[in-house]
């Protein structure tokens, strides 16, 4: 390898040329001037938005933005075509697998709760057979004693749902609304109504 400096620009940043092919450069192992700042600011998206919410457990915030995923996936791989450098297409590599597993493991949550809701329906129908099975009529005539009446409530399924995946919020914090939104999407995407 020779050592080439350029003639057309004040950057005196030392790059290295093969022998053979002296138009064939090869970036030291410490240059990531190929990583320009939207390549910096698509690499700090992946971590904040994607990477971030599957390590911290809160699949349901992983974006579903198809193009927005599309767009981050090509930046990488246009990156990597941009550098020879072991190190720098080792990270890249990384943080490709790291943004395609946290879309994976989104919908491995959404399919995870959708079978918690059926196996929750499931038992409700059950519990229905079999309470009905057991009932008997009993015709009173003449009776006395006491009256008592209660008041029943039925909540829309959305909360109903979100109680039993999530838990009861706390007193005064109310329901989580990004997990609303993420349980509303998730039962409209399998034909139950969330509001109903």
């Amino acid at each position: 390898m020779s050592f080439s400096k350029s003639l057309f620009s004040s950057n005196n940043q030392n790059t290295y040329r093969k022998i053979y092919n002296p138009v064939d450069k090869i970036l030291p192992s410490d240059d990531l001037s190929i990583v320009n700042k939207y390549d910096k600011h698509a690499l700090t998206v992946i971590d904040n938005r994607y990477i971030s919410a599957v390590a911290r457990k809160k699949y349901e915030k992983v974006p579903q933005e198809y193009l927005e995923y599309v767009k981050l996936y090509m930046i990488i791989r246009s990156i990597k075509y941009k550098t020879q450098n072991k190190t720098l297409l080792l990270f890249l590599k990384i943080v490709e697998d790291a943004l395609v597993a946290s879309i994976n493991s989104y919908t491995i949550y959404s399919e995870n709760v959708m079978l918690r809701i059926d196996k929750i329906n499931l038992e409700k129908k059950i519990e229905e057979i079999l309470s009905d099975k057991n009932n008997v009529t009993l015709q009173m005539m003449n009776t006395s004693g006491q009256l008592k009446i209660t008041k029943t409530f039925k909540m829309k399924a959305i909360f109903n749902y979100y109680i039993l995946l999530f838990g009861m919020p706390g007193y005064g914090v109310g329901f989580d609304p990004v997990r609303i939104a993420f349980l509303e999407e998730t039962l409209r995407k399998n034909g139950i109504n969330p509001y109903k």
